[in-house]
């Protein structure tokens, strides 16, 4: 190579070499004193974020939004900054946010200091210039804030733009539609309205709260929306942005109105006494923080932390009409924005304009649509725990006394009665005889097709019609319709006094799926149903609407579990209508759902009261001889212990505790404390007496039991619990039924009933019982702040000894009782006007104040009554005492398993309801994590946000598997604890090193097993193998079951109701990707090598017979695993009625203690028979429960329990009248007792003889010959039954029956007594009359014509005189 090519060479090297290093010296230069200052933004709201990007006004700073699928990024950033609240990082993140902190990136997070990330290179002052500029939300200080985070934590200085300093905005402030002015002042804002010529002079004033976003820093045409929308409807509104003086300038406004559009609560128990002062109603409308398409899309609707902040704290403040008026969508230049859904924020304002309008329209204009639930056929008027004909008779009445017009109303409650079952009844499909009288003599409320079809145009989506007409038809469809003039139409039943409709829910679902659609189904509702609801809005325009009593099925029907849209059946039905719904306080997990899926505003009522169950003294020679038992010489007791045998044998004592009945063998002293606490839980047991009536005071006597019931538990309970901690009594004498109620319970009670019926107020005697010094108060003082800080962490939780926290509940216990045991009785005596008067005020647009929900006896804080329930905050759920009851329920559990079967469950199946989920604020949920071995972990706001394995050597047993039903209305309220719950479990299966036995581990590997035997590939059997939490498909409320169980020619074999439950009750609750998905046979696997099935007990009015979802639930999973498994399961209920004293009880026991104080108590026969046709009716669902019990569980009702209530309801044997009482009231309810007595015995389930099945058979024939076919649908429709009873009866009458029942089933048959509804005979008959009317009917025609021949034979013989 030349020379002169090498230099050449050299030259051009060193060129290249010279731009190479001048473009490595410009990068340098670029990325020390040019380059962007990269920002991360981590877990901000994505509106916030959107509005902080927005205000960036330098192209050297970069602000991106990095979620946890970026987290690998961060630290590659030059600033992080963390939003505090809900704040959860995932371990890539919290990894990479420290690596960018070493690498020297600055990192802050605002509001709430993070225990997991610690803040980097930011010093006080730099943290509160940040707070600053942040607390004062608006444009300028956001953009400010990023220049000052460029300028103060990034080296490269060369283009940072001096950060100004923040711009101070009052926390408290009003403004209006223009961005950037606000007010600190309502009088300001009252001027500048005047001045823009929009101040309307006495219009209706309303406060409008925004308590989520300033409405300085953008993002606000939703809020602007709201504001126009209202302006336009003629009111004068006054945006509020407030902190620290919300209710300071609330009271400055002094609205007609509050709306609030919420974050939490608005000012807590203050602002809930000053809007009842004010008689100020609060609307609580919400953005939803998802888009337009996920929020329609999104079954669930809001949950987590939006639930609790969005819905469930406003409504401790008493808020209504839970609306959503906004979605969260991404815009063409990829940032967030609430944007107002038009036909939601039209909705909502016309909600509240119709609201706000019953506090202007006089009485007797006012149109006011009230829907009441009932039976088919005869069957009564129906709602928990109330007596409904008399209830609504008073309501009407007072309605009229306030001059509303209500013309026409019968003058007497009994014509009343006779009106409503004659033209405001309901027919099963089955009755086309009935159904066909009532179209031409029941005066319907005709629809013409025309009509119906232009409202549903314009009130139900196309695709929602079209839904309702490829299932049943078009308009008016099959069921309950004729014509009108010359055109199609739907017949509502209907009453109208004046401006008063008075109508029953029509049946929900046809073709026998009835129940489906009472408690949730997949389908839409048939025309019949819709019909009335339309017409309410668009024919009658009601001013109001009221569902009367708990509880309906529109709450029901399909669509979104909150947040719900037009296309979600409650919604659409609903309408804008001011809606009142009247529940019972002891129904608040579905009294909820009504709430929110119905916007409903709930006026509670009262249960019916309580009383001991008087049955003590039937026990007497039984607990002599156990008191004998006790002091006998230790050689003298197999002889008494062999008396006690022969007394429990006799009583069937045995078969409830399922002990040997031997009489040759005696008891062991276990076996003789196990009775003996039996007896006395029988003889203590609390009944209810009569349904209440509204308006009607209870009884003094009632009053008196009621408030004992109240108060003598928690303090006999309370005083024991002391004296067990200070070594007074032993463990023994504290778990002994006995030794409590005669050292404790009675003392108590005697107090008492001494300070209610004396003219003393004096507290001092219960005060002297319980022996509390100022020590002992001052001590559980500081335990309970210690138990409860401001700031809650899983240490404090941890550090209370068991002994303590004891000692706490128990002081605080009687301190609370004690101080309100006269408050009790007065609460109870006023609640009845209360409940008139708040429904009054409701329809006159006022407040109606917040209340827990509840039965009083657990819950006195539900009283007094009349107030609006509301739920808990499912997120701190379970509570410190509930996790504490909840391992106290497991160990009791697993003790009582092993004892029976020397060896740990291997799993355990629990039913979660929301009522049982409220009440013991999450109990239930609290077993099943320490089941599986895992613990609750709390934030500083003492949310359950997270969870702990316990070590196995921690744990001290093996992991137990768990598998769980959850109601619908669970799902709604708490969809997050069941996302928890899954976690549990996966963490559970995948512990490492146990040092015991891990039966979740075990069972997610059969799992997989048996999913990939079926069918299943592999991968995806692995991913659904820890799946434990199943509810209803389709967004089910119920299983779908109670109907085929009880329509017993429906099923041969219980394998098909097994299998119908496994499949209703078959799509998965645990997962977010999979939430409500079906995935055949997952839940039939999940359900193997389930030993022990727990159903939850919390409710003073309700029991196993009582109540008929427990053997829906219960029952259903313990047949469902019966027939997977091959075996029972062992059933227990986890009892927390006394709040004091949790238990776990056997089923069959505590249906021995249900049936004795119940339906073979003559006590409580004789208190329901006070009562009228709806007392009545609850004889037969409890008939109708057990004959059901005996499907699920044969075991549990035996062939003693069916002959003693043979002996008692069809023999007579307590000499109460029953039967008397029965045609008098509700001879419908006869027919359907006897009916289902026949049925059991059909099925093979009781052992009747052919006298009792004759003697049977006769009763009931004879009350369909006297009342006619009841139409119900247990005797109405079951085919097989009626066949049945035929079969029994002499020849002549069970050919009159027959006739009887071709007059209701078939048009155009014989109808001499079709018409006529239980009310129409049942005042003219005191005791059943044995002859066949139509023979006496034939026989005084006879006798007349007779008489009419001799008359003329006389007269002609006179004439010829």
């Amino acid at each position: 190579m030349s020379i002169e090519r090498i230099i050449k060479n050299k030259k051009r090297l060193a060129a290249i070499g010279g731009v190479m290093i001048i473009v490595i010296a410009a990068g340098l230069l670029y990325a020390c004193f040019l380059s962007p200052t990269k920002i991360a933004l981590v877990n901000f709201p994505s509106y916030q974020v959107s509005n902080i990007i927005l205000s960036n006004d330098n192209r050297f700073i970069k602000v991106e939004e990095v979620g946890p699928d970026k987290a690998s990024g961060l630290k590659n950033y030059d600033a992080i900054l963390i939003f505090g609240p809900g704040l959860r990082l995932t371990p890539e993140q919290i990894k990479n946010i420290e690596a960018g902190g070493k690498k020297g990136a600055m990192v802050y997070t605002f509001v709430f200091a993070s225990d997991i990330v610690k803040n980097n290179r930011v010093d006080s002052l730099q943290q509160e210039k940040l707070d600053t500029y942040y607390s004062n939300r608006c444009k300028e200080n956001f953009r400010n804030m990023l220049h000052y985070v460029r300028q103060e934590f990034d080296p490269k200085k060369l283009t940072a733009n001096r950060a100004e300093a923040p711009v101070l905005i009052p926390s408290d402030i009003l403004y209006y539609l223009d961005e950037n002015k606000y007010f600190t002042t309502a009088g300001e804002l009252t001027e500048h309205l005047i001045r823009k010529g929009v101040y309307k002079k006495e219009a209706p004033r309303i406060a409008f709260l925004s308590g989520m976003t300033s409405p300085l820093e953008g993002n606000r045409i939703y809020i602007d929306s709201l504001i126009s929308g209202f302006e336009k409807q003629g009111y004068n509104v006054f945006p509020i942005s407030a902190i620290t003086k919300r209710l300071e300038l609330l009271k400055e406004v002094d609205p007609d109105a509050v709306i609030y559009l919420p974050m939490g609560r608005l000012e807590g128990d203050r602002a809930v006494k000053w809007l009842a002062e004010k008689n100020i109603p609060l609307f609580c409308p919400y953005p939803v923080m998802q888009s337009h398409d996920e929020w329609l899309n999104d079954p669930r609707g809001q949950i987590g932390g939006f639930l609790t902040a969005r819905i469930v704290l406003p409504e401790l403040d008493g808020g209504i009409c839970p609306l959503p008026i906004s979605t969260q969508n991404q815009h063409s230049n990829h940032y967030y924005v609430f944007d107002p859904e038009p036909e939601r924020v039209g909705n909502f304002i016309a909600n509240v304009d119709h609201y706000m309008q019953l506090k202007i329209k006089p009485n007797k204009d006012k149109k006011i649509a009230i829907c009441y639930f009932k039976g088919p056929g005869q069957s009564s008027l129906v709602a928990t725990g109330l007596e409904v004909v008399p209830s609504l008779y008073a309501f009407l009445k007072r309605l009229q006394s306030e001059g509303y017009s209500v013309e026409g109303l019968p003058a007497s409650e009994n014509e009343f009665e006779k009106l409503l079952y004659r033209k405001g009844n309901l027919f099963g499909n089955y009755a086309e005889g009935e159904i066909a009288d009532f179209l031409k003599n029941g005066d319907p409320l005709w629809i013409k097709k025309s009509e119906y079809e232009q409202w549903a145009h314009e009130i139900i989506l196309p695709d929602q019609y079209r839904e309702v007409v490829e299932k049943y038809g078009e308009a008016p469809g099959t069921f309950m319709t004729g014509t009108a003039g010359d055109e199609p139409a739907l017949a509502v039943a209907c009453l109208r006094f004046g401006n008063v409709a008075v109508f029953p829910q029509p049946k929900a679902a046809l073709d026998g799926d009835d129940f489906k659609i009472v408690h949730g189904a997949g389908v839409a509702p048939p025309h019949s149903y819709l019909a009335p609801y339309l017409w309410a809005q668009k024919g009658f325009k009601a001013d109001a609407f009221i569902h009367f009593g708990t509880h309906g099925s529109l709450e029901f029907t399909p669509g979104k579990q909150t947040a719900l849209s037009k296309k979600d059946w409650p919604d659409c039905l609903m309408g804008a209508m001011p809606h009142f719904y009247y529940y019972t306080i002891s129904n608040v997990g579905e009294g909820i759902i009504a709430k929110r899926r119905l916007h409903a505003a709930l006026v509670s009522y009262l249960t019916p009261p309580f009383m001991e169950s008087d049955t003590r003294r039937q026990f007497d020679e039984l607990l002599q001889q156990i008191e004998r038992y006790h002091s006998a010489p230790e050689n003298r007791q197999n002889a008494v212990s062999l008396k006690i045998k022969s007394i429990a044998v006799k009583m069937g004592i045995h078969k409830d505790l399922q002990l040997n009945g031997d009489l040759s063998l005696p008891y062991s002293a276990e076996d003789v404390s196990y009775i003996e606490n039996f007896a006395e839980e029988v003889a203590n047991e609390k009944m209810t007496g009569r349904l209440y009536t509204l308006g009607t005071p209870y009884s003094k006597e009632d009053i008196l039991s009621t408030t004992i019931a109240i108060s003598a538990d928690p303090l006999a309970y309370s005083i024991a619990k002391l004296d067990l901690l200070n070594n007074k009594i032993s463990l023994g004498q504290y778990e002994n039924n006995t030794f409590i109620t005669q050292k404790y319970l009675h003392p108590v009670k005697a107090r008492i009933r001494a300070l209610l019926t004396g003219r003393s107020f004096d507290t001092n005697p219960l005060y002297d019982l319980a022996q509390l010094s100022d020590e002992d108060r001052q001590k559980a003082k500081e335990i309970n702040a210690k138990l409860h800080p401001r700031e809650m962490s899983m240490a404090s939780m941890m550090n209370a000894p068991e002994e303590d926290k004891d000692f706490c509940y128990a002081v605080l216990e009687i301190e609370e009782t004690i101080r309100n045991v006269l408050r009790y009785k007065t609460l109870l005596e006023e609640s009845p006007e209360a409940e008139m008067s708040s429904l009054l005020n409701a329809l006159s647009g006022g407040y109606i104040a917040p209340s827990p929900g509840g039965d009083a006896v657990r819950s006195p804080n539900t009283l007094p009554t009349g107030r609006n329930l509301y739920s808990i905050n499912a997120e701190a759920t379970p509570s410190l005492r509930a996790w504490d009851n909840g391992k106290a329920l497991v160990e009791a559990t697993l003790a009582q398993y092993k004892k029976k079967h020397t060896r740990y469950p291997r799993k355990v199946s629990y039913t979660f309801w929301a009522g049982e989920f409220i009440e013991s604020e999450g109990a239930t949920l609290a077993q099943a994590l320490y089941m599986v071995g895992v613990e609750p972990v709390r934030d500083r706001m003492n949310r359950v946000t997270d969870l702990r394995l316990i070590p196995s050597n921690e744990l001290g047993r093996p992991r137990i598997d768990i598998v769980v039903q959850t109601s619908g209305q669970l799902r709604d309220l708490a969809a997050s604890r069941l996302l928890l719950l899954t976690k549990a479990v996966s963490m559970a299966a995948h512990a490492k090193d146990d040092a015991f036995d891990n039966y979740v581990a075990e069972g997610t590997v059969a799992s997989e097993k048996g999913l990939v035997d079926k069918g299943v590939s592999p991968q995806q059997a692995r991913e659904l193998s820890t799946m434990r939490v199943f509810g209803g498909i389709n967004g089910h409320y119920g299983t779908g079951i109670m109907q085929l169980v009880e329509q017993g020619d429906a099923w041969e074999n219980t394998s098909e109701i097994a299998e119908t439950y496994i499949h209703n009750m078959g799509a998965i609750y645990g997962d977010d990707k999979n939430w409500g998905a079906f995935k055949k046979d997952l839940f039939e696997v999940a359900l193997q090598q389930t030993d022990i099935v727990v159903q939850p007990r919390q409710n003073n009015t309700w029991g196993a017979l009582t109540l008929d979802h427990v053997y829906e639930f219960m029952g259903g999973v313990n047949l469902a695993v019966k027939t997977v498994t091959g075996k029972e399961p062992d059933t227990y209920l986890s009892d927390y009625r006394n709040r004091n004293k949790v238990r776990m009880q056997e089923l069959k026991e505590a249906i021995g203690v249900e049936s004795r104080t119940t339906l073979l108590n003559p006590a409580y026969i004789k208190e329901k028979m006070k009562g009228g046709s709806s007392s009545a009716q609850v004889f037969v669902k409890t008939f109708t429960n057990t004959y059901a019990w005996n499907v699920m569980k044969p075991e549990v009702i035996d062939n003693d329990m069916w002959n003693r209530l043979y002996d008692v309801y069809v023999k007579d044997a307590y000499g109460l009248g029953v039967e008397g009482f029965f045609a008098e009231q509700n001879p419908a309810a006869m027919q359907d007792i006897t009916a289902v007595m026949m049925e059991t015995a059909r099925k093979g389930l009781w052992q009747a003889n052919e006298e009792q099945l004759q003697t049977i058979a006769d009763v009931h024939i004879r009350f369909v010959r006297q009342f006619g076919a009841s139409g119900s649908d247990f005797s109405g429709s079951n085919h097989k039954v009626q066949d049945f009873i035929s079969q029994h009866a002499a020849r002549e009458d069970a050919a009159g029956y027959k006739r009887r029942l071709q007059q209701m089933k078939t048009p155009g048959a014989a109808t001499e007594l079709q018409g006529k509804g239980t009310v129409l005979k049942k005042e003219s008959l005191s005791q059943p009359q044995p002859a066949d009317t139509k023979s006496l009917d034939t026989g005084l025609i006879v006798a007349l014509v007779l008489v009419l021949f001799v008359g003329v034979l006389i007269a002609l013989r006179r004439k010829r005189k």
